[in-house]
């Protein structure tokens, strides 16, 4: 082990640079001396040309038209005149068609608001025999088990 270390304590504390007289109070003034006044504006990297601009104009157009032909149309709400020209048997063969059962239509609150009363209800049933009525009613009723 070398035991020639060097301690602080008895390195000489001297300063081996100086500083001219009033070096730091013209410090500033030198530096804004050699900085230009007028600064020229730097020129461009790519020149502008009017191929450049017939090229940018093209490019838009397509995206404009891309844009244009792949919006998709929306279509607002047709209202009650429309669809009271469809008949129901087309509206049923378009709902069997759309694998949508009478069940899932029951749960919109359009249907349930159209059988808010018990007259329209009664519209609807008048004409069907009692005995499909009950059977309906006993297929759809879920059987309760006992314990």
């Amino acid at each position: 082990m070398n035991n020639n270390r060097i301690r602080l304590e008895d390195v000489e504390r001297k300063v081996p640079f100086e500083v001219p007289e009033g070096y730091f109070d013209r410090l500033p003034s030198e530096i804004q001396a050699r900085i230009p006044v007028h600064q020229e504006h730097a020129k461009p990297l790519i020149s502008w040309s009017w191929q450049r601009s017939v090229g940018l104009a093209a490019a838009l157009s397509l995206l404009l038209v891309l844009v244009w032909v792949t919006y998709p149309e929306t279509q607002g709400p047709l209202g009650q005149e429309p669809l009271s020209q469809v008949s129901d048997e087309a509206i049923i063969q378009y709902l069997e068609e759309q694998n949508i059962s009478y069940y899932d239509l029951s749960e919109h609150q359009v249907v349930q608001g159209a059988f808010a009363t018990d007259s329209t209800v009664m519209h609807y049933l008048d004409g069907l025999d009692e005995e499909v009525i009950r059977q309906q009613i006993i297929d759809n009723t879920p059987v309760l088990e006992t314990i």
